[in-house]
């Protein structure tokens, strides 16, 4: 058997869509024995991932399934393997490491480091 990394795309619509559109892609790993068979199984499992639900509002939320976008066949999972990676080349740096720094921050204030003398940037 052979691991994988599906890249899926989803369109949120809540109520009756009448909000800005909203997309969510997720990536999922599945086990399969090749290409062929984690494609048909990652379209077979798309739909079970997000049942309906009512918001606080008491809106209907749908995850509608656009499509399987991706599909990488990768190692098996150890710790620390990569399972995402994604490459930037922003025109503003600083803005970039001051997003990046701010979700640092949130990560830090949440779960806090044991050491955080860490520099991550």
């Amino acid at each position: 058997m052979k691991w994988f990394v599906v890249r899926y795309i989803y369109q949120i619509i809540t109520g009756e869509g009448d909000h800005s559109p909203q997309f969510d892609e997720q990536l999922r790993l599945t086990i399969a024995t090749n290409c062929d068979e984690a494609l048909a199984k990652a379209e077979r499992q798309a739909e079970d991932f997000h049942r309906p639900f009512r918001n606080c509002n008491g809106d209907m939320v749908n995850w509608n399934f656009i499509c399987v976008a991706d599909l990488y066949e990768i190692e098996s999972p150890t710790d620390g393997a990569e399972v995402a990676s994604v490459l930037h080349e922003p025109e503003d740096v600083n803005a970039f490491l001051d997003h990046v720094n701010q979700h640092k921050t949130y990560l830090q204030q949440l779960l806090p480091f044991s050491t955080p003398s860490i520099k991550l940037f």
